[in-house]
């Protein structure tokens, strides 16, 4: 029995591939994203924690770094700013790499469904010759088979 082939099988394992290369960068582009808002979150927390400290002193302690805080503090909320713009970069990126993904998926079931109705017209085909040749030999053994003979009548 000859094997099954099928003409778009090169199409169908570049468009996994593809696919797989995809989800590895969306993958990617998770990671970074996670790192930006941890470190969006890290600044925050240590302006957070600076300013607890700060109110816990003294006022008379407390006025020359506050002066410090403040200029540390603008500082900070414009890093946090640029951090918060690349974040949004970084998720329209990731919107777009999963708009490709869903194509390209899509397209990976599409073909894996053509390529399976194939495969099973091609099993029904090779089952109607087998049933034929299967057949045909059945019809020339039975042919081949000697017939009874008729007795002779003795009178």
């Amino acid at each position: 029995m000859k094997r099954f082939k099928w003409k778009l099988q090169r199409v169908l394992d570049i468009k996994t591939q593809h696919e797989q290369a995809i989800r590895n960068d969306l993958f990617a582009l998770a990671q970074t994203i996670a790192g930006v808002r941890e470190e969006i979150l890290k600044r925050r927390t240590i302006l957070r924690t600076l300013l607890e400290e700060l109110g816990k002193r003294r006022p008379s302690d407390r006025l020359p770094d506050q002066m410090i805080f403040m200029q540390f503090s603008r500082v900070e909320e414009r890093q946090i700013e640029r951090l918060g713009a690349r974040l949004k970069e970084l998720e329209a990126q990731r919107a777009e790499k999963q708009a490709k993904f869903l194509a390209v998926r899509s397209t990976c079931k599409t073909l894996e469904r053509l390529r399976e109705e194939a495969r099973e017209r091609y099993m029904r085909e090779v089952g109607k010759r087998e049933q034929m040749a299967f057949d045909e030999s059945a019809h020339i053994a039975f042919a081949r088979k000697p017939s009874p003979r008729p007795t002779p009548v003795l009178q």
